[in-house]
């Protein structure tokens, strides 16, 4: 009778978890939405019973999401530390998982009436100190002050230019201004002669509209899944003609560099960071099998098509233009 009770006891505990039945939260940097939601849905139209549930916001907010346990999956630009996984164990019963999908760039745009093509890393920083704060320094014949623009405070942008552009413990200086993401970061300077923007590179691209719109479900049938599966690895984005994409020139080299796939690649380009997905999902679970296909081939092919460097794919692209 005992042995009975224990055994329906058991079998009342057993996970009934499925692997494409259920949903998932996901959190992520608002820099990585724009190919995010194509990884969302075309996941989703696979596995038609399952809902992947994405949240855009500030890194930080992901990273304190993460650690709360209000989501199972976070995109970040950074990994979580040896504490933080910790904590996740410790406090949640949470088992980490995480992985580097994708590598990213910080691209630096300017208004396409702007005659200036490169920027040094050193002339960066001193953007950022304010040693240059008019258009006239940078050899450009123009006494405006020059504004600097980003997506919104806390982002993984941001948290780019505090590790490798400020110097430590410094502030953002008066002509630095917040946008709300962005697409406002490439609107505003869109309009703006004066302003310099900083935005990750996979929201540049030109054809990321088309993309956008091809790669979702109401317009992905199986032929669409099936030619990028087998799609081969080469491949170049070009730029939106919308701003200008500076050449950036690391301070060892006398070549600057745009941050076209290929000069990330190689490491040409120097304002580059590795995109990371987090997860806490257990095994057998929609997580789970959300985490393995963006880290699988198709996901990662998804992320070849909105302009940044799939992690897991080597690639031979070739820069198109001048």
């Amino acid at each position: 009778m005992l042995c009975a009770l224990a055994l329906a006891t058991s079998s009342c505990h057993k996970s009934t978890q499925k692997y494409d039945e259920g949903s998932v939260t996901l959190y992520a940097d608002e820099g990585f939405m724009s190919f995010m939601e194509q990884e969302r849905d075309v996941f989703e139209y696979q596995y038609p019973k399952a809902i992947v549930n994405t949240h855009y916001m500030s890194e930080v907010d992901v990273m304190n999401g993460l650690l709360e346990d209000s989501c199972t999956l976070a995109v970040t630009s950074r990994p979580l530390t040896e504490k933080q996984i910790e904590y996740l164990k410790t406090k949640h019963k949470k088992f980490v998982r995480q992985e580097p999908i994708a590598v990213d760039a910080v691209a630096v745009i300017v208004n396409k009436d702007n005659p200036l093509g490169l920027l040094t890393v050193n002339e960066i920083k001193d953007l950022f100190s304010g040693e240059i704060t008019s258009w006239r320094q940078l050899a450009v014949n123009d006494t405006t002050p020059i504004k600097i623009v980003f997506d919104q405070k806390g982002s993984s942008n941001v948290s780019y230019i505090e590790d490798n552009l400020l110097a430590k413990g410094a502030k953002f200086r008066d002509n630095v201004y917040a946008q709300h993401g962005n697409q406002d970061v490439i609107k505003l300077v869109e309009q703006d002669k004066s302003a310099i923007g900083f935005v990750s590179v996979s929201w540049l691209g030109e054809e990321l509209e088309r993309i956008q719109s091809d790669l979702t479900k109401d317009h992905l049938d199986s032929q669409k899944v099936q030619d990028l599966e087998n799609s081969n690895n080469d491949s170049f984005v070009e730029f939106t003609d919308r701003v200008k994409v500076l050449k950036v020139r690391p301070d060892d080299q006398l070549n600057g560099y745009a941050p076209y796939q290929a000069y990330i690649y190689d490491g040409k380009y120097p304002l580059v960071r590795k995109i990371y997905l987090v997860s806490t999902a257990s095994n057998n679970s929609v997580g789970h099998s959300f985490y393995s296909f963006v880290t699988g081939t198709i996901g990662q092919k998804i992320l070849l098509m909105t302009g940044i460097l799939p992690y897991h794919i080597p690639q031979r692209v070739v820069e198109m233009g001048n």
